[in-house]
């Protein structure tokens, strides 16, 4: 082959960095409200985003996370290390695996944005809250109030301060920022947008507005922005009953739908959502027979899984528990991601008295879905107050392996008190405190727990296992619920 002259050579340079900018241009990344984006990854579990960023190949990147929740609790140091090897090996399969919300676990729904920023994934953090906070005379007292509700230390909540109503500070040395849709930064870099959605009904409840308000308004303000986005992804939060109720995974439908398609803001509505928009706003008002009217102009139109699950919701508020269940059984059917809604209504009979009934709907999400994790404990209460205590004691070991010891180890110890096995309740009891002193964010949120927690104490006093007791008064969580449920302290 004839070697190059020296000008050839500069000419034919020339021309690769001229196609290499054009290529450049051509890949920008899209801007948010102008562009359609690619098909958001669309997941569950919202920690299910770390691995598929880490995948790849993301580094040093901006991550706007529009979500209820902070998702940065803190991670051990020896975990963080674990993660890290895995994450340097590229063992995919490993790393994945060790998202769980069971005792094994690196990390999870609630800390997975923290590591990422150990991980060297995210540089820059914003966090979007749906509280109406920033228009406050007050809200730099507002927002330390939520960071202290999320469990931040002192000393990071000490560094935030207010800036052009956004709230700049850090969590252990991370920079983190937070606003509200009135307040969106500036962002020259382009960025991965993360919506979790269970952030629209906080946002509805806060300004009073439909859920196709809220969507609409969310995506002004942003697209008023011009983001440039890098990826996106889109969270339900249903799975293992976490923050959003299942018949509201047609709102995350919607927000993929406007990423993808984002010309249907400026059209009216499908009316498909219009239709599903009327169903949620009768059934917030507790309106069985509009809903039910509408369900039967409609459904046979538009025979989708929501739509069934709106039906039966309509006639539990009518109190028709079998229509009921077999409208629930009908959508999960039709579409397995739905299959959650029905210990979800176990849930809501069982929080009315009506174990019976509530039996009914966690047993038959557990046929339909063997491995789901919606509802266990729950359910574990439920055949507590049935008095098949043998029952209780097998979801919630259930529970335990799925979702994690705590506070279901403390359920376990209570109920084998209940059998009348002493000896079963002392090795349950240590196991139980043992998962507490683990927990760093270890909490009582509920009666039931309460209830445990003191013939448990009871227990321990009238055992004399003085050790265990002064471990369990001892305690913050524990202190923290004999203030929050002092009617069952003696």
């Amino acid at each position: 082959m004839r070697s190059m002259t020296r000008r050839q050579f500069m000419v034919f340079s020339l021309q690769l960095a001229v196609a290499a900018k054009l290529a450049g241009c051509s890949s920008a990344p899209p801007v948010l409200g102008r562009n359609p984006l690619a098909k958001p990854f669309v997941m569950e579990d919202h920690s299910q985003a770390l691995a598929h960023w880490a995948e790849r190949g993301v580094r040093d990147a901006v991550l706007m996370n529009i979500d209820t929740h902070d998702d940065f609790r803190w991670i051990p140091h020896e975990k963080i290390a674990a993660l890290e090897g895995l994450y340097r090996q590229r063992d995919w399969r490993r790393f994945r695996a060790a998202d769980s919300l069971g005792d094994e676990s690196l990390y999870h729904i609630g800390n997975w944005i923290y590591a990422g920023a150990r991980l060297g994934i995210f540089s820059e953090i914003y966090w979007v809250i749906p509280f109406r906070y920033f228009p406050r005379e007050d809200a730099e007292a507002q927002l330390q109030q939520l960071l202290t509700a999320c469990r931040f230390k002192a000393e990071d909540i000490q560094t935030f301060r207010l800036r052009d109503r956004q709230f700049v500070g850090s969590f252990r040395g991370i920079p983190v920022t937070i606003c509200g849709l009135e307040s969106l930064p500036a962002i020259d870099r382009p960025l991965l947008l993360s919506f979790d959605v269970d952030f629209f009904p906080t946002y509805s409840q806060q300004y009073r507005e439909s859920y196709l308000t809220a969507l609409h308004n969310v995506f002004d303000a942003l697209d008023a922005r011009d983001y440039r986005i890098r990826d996106a992804i889109v969270c339900s939060s249903v799975n293992g009953d976490y923050y959003l109720p299942p018949h509201l995974r047609w709102v995350a439908d919607a927000v993929t739908m406007i990423l993808v398609r984002p010309q249907l803001l400026r059209q009216s509505p499908p009316e498909q959502l219009l239709l599903l928009q009327q169903l949620d706003t009768a059934y917030r008002t507790t309106d069985a027979a509009a809903m039910l009217q509408l369900l039967e102009q409609y459904l046979d139109r538009y025979p989708l899984p929501p739509l069934l699950l709106y039906k039966a919701y309509a006639h539990l508020l009518e109190h028709e528990f079998p229509p009921a269940l077999a409208a629930a059984e009908s959508c999960c059917r039709q579409d397995k991601r739905y299959c959650p809604a029905l210990p979800y209504i176990g849930i809501i009979c069982y929080e009315k008295g009506l174990y019976r009934e509530a039996e009914k709907f966690f047993r038959a999400g557990f046929v339909a879905d063997p491995a789901m994790r919606t509802g266990l404990f729950q359910f574990g209460h439920c055949l507590r107050k049935l008095g098949r205590l043998q029952e209780a004691l097998d979801v919630y070991e259930r529970d335990a392996r799925l979702n994690g010891s705590f506070p279901t180890r403390f359920l376990i110890a209570e109920t084998c008190l209940a059998a009348g096995d002493s000896r079963g309740a002392g090795s349950a009891l240590t196991a139980a405190i043992e998962s507490m002193e683990r927990e760093p964010y270890a909490e009582f949120v509920s009666r039931t727990e309460a209830e445990a927690l003191y013939a448990l104490l009871d227990f321990c006093d009238r055992r004399g296992l003085a050790g265990e007791a002064a471990l369990l008064r001892g305690h913050p969580a524990v202190v923290e619920m004999m203030r929050r449920f002092p009617q069952y302290g003696s």
